[in-house]
C-alpha cells in the first residue's frame, strides 16, 4: 500500500486580496505560516519517506514547515506547479472585469472551459500533474509520501481519480493548508480517503471568503 498525503500551500497576501495567483512566486504571509504550522502539528506522527513540492515559494515554505527537523528529502517537482494564468496573473476580480470582460465569471462557473491567453487550460494542468503523480508513485511504491502543491493542481489529480468533470472544480474546494489523503493498492486501485480536511486549523486562521465573487454574489 502506498499512502499519499496532499497539502495545499498556506495563505499568501494574494490569496487574502483575491488576486489571481498562478506562476507568480508569492511567499506565505503570517497567517499562511501559522496555517502551515497547524498542518505540521496534524501530520507530526506520520512517517513520511519523502516530500515532493511545487517549486513555487508558497509551496516550498509550507513543505519545509511540515517537514520540520525530520531527515527526509524535500524534492521539487515541476509537474506540481500551479496553473499558468498567463496575462490574468495578479489581477483581482474587479480588474478582470475591466481587462477581460466576462472571463472571470467563466472561470468561476466553468473552469474546465477556460482558455487563458498565454496560460494553461485545466486539462493541460491535469495531464502534466497526473504524469508527475504516477511517476511519484513509481518512485515511492509502498511508502508514505507528502505532496505540497496548489488547489488547482491538486484538484485535477483528485478529479482524475474520482472521475469528476473539470467544470466542477470549485465545488470541491481545498483551503489553505488543508489536506487530502489517497491510498494506492498494489494493483493500482486508488481510494480518496480525505479531501480538503482542515478541521485542525482554527477558524480565525481561515480565509473567510476563500474565492472572489461572481457578479450578483
Amino acid at each position: 500500500m502506498t499512502t499519499v498525503y496532499m497539502v495545499r500551500h498556506g495563505e499568501t497576501d494574494w490569496n487574502a486580496a483575491h488576486r489571481m495567483q498562478g506562476w507568480s512566486d508569492i511567499p506565505l504571509n503570517e497567517r499562511g505560516r501559522a496555517q502551515a504550522a497547524c498542518a505540521a502539528a496534524e501530520l507530526a506522527s506520520v512517517p513520511f519517506h519523502a516530500v515532493y513540492t511545487s517549486p513555487l515559494k508558497r509551496a516550498v515554505e509550507t513543505a519545509d514547515v511540515i517537514r520540520g527537523k525530520k531527515p527526509i528529502p524535500l524534492i521539487p517537482e515541476q509537474g506540481l506547479i500551479e496553473i499558468n494564468l498567463g496575462r490574468w496573473d495578479g489581477h483581482t476580480p474587479d480588474e478582470m472585469d475591466i481587462l477581460y470582460p466576462g472571463q472571470y465569471d467563466l472561470w468561476r462557473s466553468c473552469p474546465g472551459d477556460v482558455h487563458i491567453d498565454g496560460g494553461e487550460t485545466f486539462a493541460e494542468v491535469q495531464e502534466r500533474a497526473w504524469k508527475a503523480f504516477l511517476q511519484i508513485l513509481r518512485n515511492e511504491t509502498g511508502k508514505t509520501v507528502l505532496l505540497v502543491s496548489h488547489m488547482g493542481c491538486l484538484s485535477t489529480i483528485l478529479f482524475r481519480i474520482a472521475g469528476y468533470p473539470l467544470n466542477d472544480l470549485w465545488k470541491h474546494p481545498i483551503g489553505n493548508a488543508a489536506l487530502c489523503r489517497i491510498l494506492v493498492k498494489e494493483d493500482g486501485t486508488m481510494t480518496i480517503e480525505e479531501w480538503g480536511r482542515d478541521d485542525y486549523i482554527p477558524e480565525n486562521l481561515k480565509l473567510k471568503v476563500p474565492f472572489g465573487r461572481l457578479k450578483n454574489e
